[in-house]
């Protein structure tokens, strides 16, 4: 059976592209995107001038005096242009076989166009070749067989004598003809991976960037891995990282975490003792360079929408309900971006959730409590007043059911709604607010760009912009959690 071939795209500075195009002046100025007082990315003009993502704001302020600083906290505009720029690259995809990752990046498995062009690919004898896109007609594109389409992670070429090295060649060929449509059309220009699995293609296109495909044959995973630290590789992450290496070097400071050197001192048996069968043999195969996750298309509807919010400690009531309105406020507007379409609610999500965890629990640890979607969402009513009904009528009660003791010391909310089913067409909604209402879309967006210097405590900004994932320990911004943990899914 032939190897899959996959895809992995990731738009380039993606916040910074999406802020270019409502604006084009900011095209030519070095300028940052802010998330709670750390640039969460800046443009590449930026990062020439020595300003990092996921640095404080204060010091890459100092760094670039003059720096631009967009408002990066309301997403809207990220999820629009995430949203749409998958749909359009599922649309040349047999199967729509595409996954999200996060907002910036996609999987791609193109596994069936590429065997389907193999065969015209022998026909004509390994010259000039147009690469059909379609069975059912002539629509494809023109490319060179002989010629791989971008860099490669590594000095070594696929061989051109095996039908895994023609799949990389036509994949990589492939991947050209998207990145340009995405750029022609679109105007986003992304970074490409082309390999036989998920996590190789990711990092593959993680080695050039911006605006470069890589191409890593399989054969080769070996030397691409050896030198890198085995917490760079996805589905690892920074606390299995320290149990492999405590387990080996009784220490996760100054020791050797290459995996070249963990490979071998650490092998499948003691890798299975440290993290159970099913992980342990998982991190196993991360390490040789394979890995058998498949793609799993994204749904039109997703099977639900989370936000939440992490603290060094939240003691009192007002603070709690200042809190809710934040994230829900933000779980209405995810809403909007995943349930509707031209002013319609396409999906109706059933069941709203609130968890929460003391700080002082085990990590990991939470309480829930649920209720019925408040149908007040779904009305024609303005969002703070939206907000505001679901937040009193819905969350604070159930925030009581869940804490009913006066004195509490919270380190996590997470609002979310669940048992989301798609809607018949042109349904309407009665509210609560007691008449029968079309339901629109329209979401007033604050200004977007500040010039002022603003200060803060570094590393509460730094805590509360990122939230670390539950399994694997790896710290991610907090949208982007949801869409990490696929990584942990069972095959």
């Amino acid at each position: 059976m032939s190897k899959p071939v996959i895809i992995a795209l990731d738009w380039d500075a993606f916040y910074c592209s999406v802020e270019e195009h409502f604006d084009p002046r900011l095209r030519n100025v070095a300028f940052a995107v802010r998330q709670k007082g750390i640039v969460c990315t800046c443009n590449y003009a930026a990062r020439a001038l020595g300003v990092k993502k996921l640095q404080s704001l204060a010091v890459a302020l100092k760094t670039v005096s003059d720096l631009i600083v967009v408002n990066g906290e309301d997403l809207s505009r990220y999820r629009d242009a995430s949203k749409e720029l998958w749909m359009f690259v599922r649309k040349m995809v047999w199967g729509g076989k595409v996954e999200r990752l996060g907002l910036d990046e996609l999987f791609l498995d193109v596994s069936d166009m590429i065997e389907y062009n193999l065969e015209f690919l022998r026909e004509s004898q390994y010259d000039d070749f147009f690469f059909r896109l379609s069975r059912d007609d002539e629509t494809g594109f023109s490319c060179t067989s002989a010629a791989v389409a971008g860099l490669y992670a590594t000095q070594n070429m696929p061989d051109l004598t095996t039908e895994d090295g023609l799949r990389l060649i036509l994949a990589s060929q492939l991947c050209q003809h998207v990145r340009s449509r995405i750029f022609t059309e679109k105007g986003y220009t992304s970074s490409g991976g082309i390999s036989t699995g998920k996590v190789l293609a990711k990092m593959a296109g993680a080695v050039h960037k911006p605006n470069v495909q890589t191409v890593l044959d399989p054969v080769f995973a070996s030397e691409f891995l050896k030198e890198k630290d085995i917490g760079c590789i996805p589905g690892i992450g920074r606390k299995y990282r320290a149990n492999i290496l405590n387990s080996v070097y009784g220490s996760v400071d100054d020791v050797d975490a290459s995996v070249d050197a963990i490979i071998r001192l650490v092998d499948e048996t003691k890798l299975i003792g440290l993290f159970g069968d099913f992980l342990g043999k998982k991190i196993y195969h991360l390490l040789h360079g394979t890995d058998t996750t498949p793609v799993n298309p994204t749904p039109d509807i997703p099977t639900q929408i989370s936000i939440e919010d992490t603290f060094g400690s939240l003691k009192t009531l007002p603070d709690v309900r200042s809190v809710l309105h934040e994230l829900m406020t933000l779980l209405y507007e995810r809403m909007q971006i995943d349930l509707m379409s031209f002013g319609t609610w396409t999906a109706h999500a059933r069941t709203i959730r609130l968890s929460l965890r003391y700080r002082a629990a085990a990590y990991g640890v939470r309480t829930s409590k649920s209720d019925a979607v408040p149908s007040v969402i779904y009305s024609a009513a303005e969002k703070e007043e939206i907000v505001r009904a679901v937040v009193n009528k819905t969350l604070m009660p159930l925030f009581h059911k869940l804490v009913a003791e006066p004195r509490f010391d919270l380190a996590l909310l997470n609002v979310a709604v669940v048992n989301i089913e798609k809607q018949p067409a042109f349904a309407e909604i009665t509210g609560f607010l007691g008449k029968r209402q079309r339901v629109n879309d329209e979401t007033e967006l604050p200004k977007r760009i500040e010039f002022e210097t603003e200060d803060g405590d570094d590393e509460d900004d730094d805590e509360e912009g990122y939230q670390t994932c539950e399994i694997c320990g790896q710290r991610s911004l907090r949208f982007a959690v949801e869409a990490h943990r696929r990584f942990h899914e069972p095959e």
